[in-house]
C-alpha cells in the first residue's frame, strides 16, 4: 500500500545522516519538484517503467533541460535500488528506462589576449583577486567563495582548497570538498599573489570602516563590504557579467568557463597534464584529458 511519495519520505529521512547536506537538498528538491507531483500517489509496487518514461518526456516538454531530467533519473534509480534492497519492490524499474542523452556543451573559445582583457577591466574591482584566481588556478566559484585566509600562504605563494561555501537551509556554511582529490594545494602565479595582497589590504580597510559590525567570523577571503559571505547569484550578476561584457567575452560564457580557460591556458604553455589535473582537483589525469 506504500505510495511513491511515502517511500520517498522514508528514504530521504534514512539517508539524511549519511550524505552531504547539499546532496540531500539536491535529492529532496528533485523529488519534490519533478517527481512527486506526477508519481507521488502511485503505489510503489505498481510503478512501471512507462511511468518513468512518460515523466521524463513531460519534464522535457515543460522546459526542463536534458541534464536536469538525467539527474531526476539518477535520484529515482538510487531510491528504487534501495526499495529493492529493503524488499519493498522486486525490481528497479529505473533500470528499464532510457533517460535523455547527455548534451555536451561546447566550451567557448577564448584566447589568452581575451583572458588578459578580463583582468584589465577587473583591475581595482573589489573582487579582482577572485577573477585572477579563477583564471590562474581553475578553482570553482564555490571553492573561491569558501577560501579562507588561513588557507592562503602569500609568503610561499600558495592556496589550499579544503572547503566550499554552501548554503544549508539558507545559512552559509563551509563544507569539506566532496573528494580527497578536490582537497589540494595550488601554487600561485606572482600576479595572483599580488592581487590577493591588494585584496587583503582593501578588506582590512573595509573592516576598520565598519568596526564592530564587521561579520567575517569565518575568515573568508571574499566577503561583502560588511564581512558577510557572498551569494553566488550576486557575484554572477552584479560582478562577473558586467566585467565579462566589458572584456567582450562571448555572451554564453559562464563563470565556470574560467576554470576551463585556466586549464587551456596552462596546457598551451606546456604545463604537464598531470600538473593541470592536480590543479583542477580531478580524480585522475584521464578525466582532464577527456575534457580538454
Amino acid at each position: 500500500q506504500v505510495t511513491v511519495a511515502r517511500f520517498a519520505q522514508d528514504w530521504l529521512a534514512g539517508i539524511q545522516p549519511t550524505v552531504r547536506p547539499a546532496t540531500w537538498q539536491h535529492y529532496e528538491s528533485l523529488l519534490r519538484v519533478h517527481v512527486l507531483p506526477t508519481l507521488g500517489r502511485i503505489r510503489l509496487a505498481r510503478l512501471q517503467p512507462s511511468h518513468l518514461q512518460t515523466l521524463y518526456s513531460e519534464r522535457l516538454k515543460s522546459g526542463s533541460s536534458p541534464t536536469t531530467v538525467r539527474h531526476v533519473h539518477k535520484v529515482l534509480h538510487v531510491m528504487l535500488e534501495k526499495a529493492v534492497r529493503w524488499g519493498a519492490v522486486v525490481r528497479n524499474v529505473a533500470h528499464l528506462t532510457d533517460p535523455p542523452r547527455a548534451v555536451r556543451r561546447d566550451l567557448p573559445m577564448v584566447t589568452a589576449e581575451q583572458a588578459g582583457r578580463l583582468l584589465t577591466v577587473a583591475r581595482d574591482h573589489r573582487l579582482e583577486a577572485m577573477f585572477v584566481l579563477a583564471l590562474t588556478t581553475g578553482a570553482r566559484m564555490s571553492e573561491l567563495l569558501g577560501l579562507t585566509w588561513t588557507a592562503t600562504d602569500l609568503d610561499r605563494g600558495g592556496i589550499t582548497i579544503r572547503a566550499t561555501l554552501q548554503r544549508i537551509d539558507g545559512e552559509p556554511q563551509l563544507v569539506e570538498t566532496k573528494t580527497t582529490g578536490s582537497r589540494r594545494t595550488i601554487a600561485l602565479a606572482p600576479m595572483a599573489v599580488a592581487a590577493l595582497r591588494r585584496h587583503r589590504t582593501r578588506q582590512m580597510e573595509e573592516a576598520l570602516r565598519v568596526g564592530p559590525a564587521w561579520k567575517n567570523s569565518l575568515e573568508l577571503c571574499f566577503t561583502s563590504q560588511i564581512g558577510e559571505p557572498l551569494k553566488r547569484h550576486s557575484v554572477l550578476h552584479r560582478d562577473f557579467k558586467p566585467l565579462a561584457r566589458a572584456a567582450e567575452f562571448p555572451p554564453s560564457l559562464t563563470f565556470h568557463d574560467l576554470r576551463h580557460i585556466a586549464a587551456s591556458l596552462a596546457l598551451s604553455q606546456n604545463v604537464p597534464w598531470t600538473l593541470v589535473s592536480e590543479m583542477l582537483g580531478h580524480a585522475n589525469v584521464s578525466t582532464t584529458m577527456n575534457v580538454y
